[in-house]
């Protein structure tokens, strides 16, 4: 399994990292200015109190005399202990020591080898080299008596000393550099917990599954959308809005006007109000739009529309309302009653004046029974309504429907729950009609009972018709899916399932090829309110 870092983490090992390759390479930086420094100090400091000794006169006096180690020796040391310098050495022209901080080693030649050129050509100069105290910086510089040349003045500190220097500058930068590590820690964590503030706690790669979560959503949606930011550059557009919009290239990063031209997206960049609703026109196609402006507090940094093609959006909202099922059953009945009355005509003409009014009398009988009936047996006004059409679209098909006896909707049901019926029941009963209308046989019947039980409303729907096979009886209720060709098919017991689960209800089907089908809904009142 691979090892997940979390942003703090990594934010806190880049921060850490960085400040320490800098803080190295500076330190490396300061290390070696500061040794060049200090040894260049430490030369210039040796040099400068050599050529000092060299001009004291006591000094130059007594080099070369017999006891010039008894003046020049006290001098020099005391000299030496109130310098940095670790020693200073007179020589006379055979390199014999005058002055020594080690008395056993006066008078004893000078070691090193370095200081042949200030003997033989008078150089004042600074070298490095291993005496008999150990590795020093010494600085020669040439003693005169009057214009002669009588020795040499050598001080020397010790590289040792130096490098001790050295370290403690390093020990100071170790530390600078273990406080500047628990910097970088706090400063890191601060950082991490800041960047992960303003992306709402998420995690790079969260970030990622929620920007892919976001685009299948988006695009899955049935309504265009397309979103732009304050400067009407296209920042979103789904599959949806491409196709509305005719455009299969990709635009985003396009200016909204190149692709809309009638847009009003630019101009709630400037109002930042809201619209719902509207109609507009793009290419040749009416379509109804919402358009949102986009707010970071009181700024509007973008604007986002969504929107559908208004045939659409009437077609969906006729399906789902049942609209359309009541002006089927008020087409019905206007064809029905317009060929009653032809025939009414026809027979006055003919002088048929008792058959004409045998059939007006039949026509009104039978109008009024059933009218009575669900009057008094169905007090849902928009389901007593559905079942007086579906009636005369059902004689006007030579197809007998019937509601039960007993069928009785009285209770007091919520607006949602009364539209669901609606479309329920609607759909039922064109299925059972058109399965019907489909076949030839002499007894085309249709069923409906409507039952308020004690806890439960239950709906049956049943005909004569084909039937339907035992292996297509689990896919009848998904969309889409038809054994009838033509399009907007595979809708009607789609919506049925999805207004029965919406309040909870349960459907039950039966059926045998050539013996009908019935479907038999139970719905709890208790759901109604959902």
């Amino acid at each position: 399994m691979k090892l997940q870092l979390s942003l703090n983490f990594k934010i806190s090992i880049l921060v850490i990292a960085i400040i320490n390759v800098v803080l190295i390479l500076v330190g490396i930086m300061i290390v070696n200015q500061t040794y060049q420094l200090e040894i260049r100090r430490t030369e210039e400091a040796a040099m400068d109190l050599a050529q000092s000794i060299a001009r004291i006169p006591s000094i130059s006096a007594d080099i070369g005399k017999k006891n010039g180690v008894n003046v020049i020796q006290p001098l020099v040391e005391e000299i030496r202990k109130n310098t940095q310098a670790d020693f200073i050495v007179i020589l006379d022209m055979e390199g014999v020591r005058y002055s020594h901080p080690v008395a056993d080693r006066l008078g004893q030649y000078f070691v090193g080898g370095d200081e042949k050129r200030v003997l033989t050509k008078g150089e004042a100069y600074i070298s490095e080299a291993v005496g008999t105290l150990g590795a020093s910086k010494r600085a020669f510089v040439p003693v005169y008596r009057g214009d002669q040349q009588v020795g040499a003045a050598v001080v020397g500190i010790l590289v040792e000393g130096i490098e001790e220097k050295i370290d403690a500058i390093l020990r100071s930068f170790y530390i600078f550099l273990l406080w500047g590590d628990l910097l970088g820690i706090v400063a890191s964590i601060f950082l991490g917990n800041n960047v992960k503030k303003s992306i709402f706690g998420l995690e790079p790669r969260e970030i990622a599954m929620l920007l892919e979560e976001k685009n299948a959503i988006i695009d899955s949606l049935k309504e265009g959308v397309v979103a732009i930011d304050k400067n009407k550059r296209i920042t979103l557009v789904n599959r949806e809005a491409k196709k509305i919009l005719d455009y299969e290239r990709e635009i985003i990063g396009m200016e909204i006007d190149e692709i809309i031209k009638s847009t009003r997206l630019p101009i709630l960049l400037q109002t930042g109000e809201a619209e719902y609703n509207k109609e507009q026109v793009i290419n040749d196609t009416i379509i109804l739009t919402n358009r949102i402006p986009i707010k970071i507090g009181d700024e509007v940094v973008g604007v986002v529309a969504s929107f559908n093609k208004k045939n659409e959006v009437q077609r969906m909202a006729e399906e789902l309302t049942g609209v359309k099922r009541f002006v089927e059953a008020l087409r019905s009945q206007n064809h029905e009653f317009m060929n009653r009355l032809h025939t009414i005509s026809g027979l006055i003409q003919l002088g048929e004046y008792d058959k004409a009014m045998s059939l007006i009398s039949k026509v009104s009988s039978e109008k009024q029974e059933i009218t009575s009936f669900i009057i008094n047996r169905i007090k849902v006004n928009e389901i007593a309504g559905l079942l007086l059409g579906k009636f005369d679209r059902a004689n006007e098909l030579k197809i007998d429907l019937k509601v039960d006896g007993n069928s009785s909707l009285c209770r007091k049901y919520s607006l949602e729950f009364k539209n669901s019926l609606v479309t329920i029941i609607g759909n039922l009963i064109d299925n059972a009609i058109e399965s019907l209308n489909d076949i030839d046989i002499k007894e085309k019947k249709v069923y409906i009972g409507l039952f308020e039980e004690e806890e439960n409303l239950k709906i049956i729907v049943r005909d004569t018709g084909a039937g339907i096979p035992e292996k297509l009886q689990t896919k009848i209720f998904e969309r889409g899916f038809s054994t009838k060709a033509g399009h907007s098919r595979g809708i009607g017991l789609d919506l049925v399932k999805n207004n029965i689960s919406l309040f909870e209800g349960h459907v039950a089907l039966k059926s045998k090829v050539n013996q009908g089908a019935e479907f038999i809904i139970t719905i709890p009142y208790q759901n109604q309110w959902r």
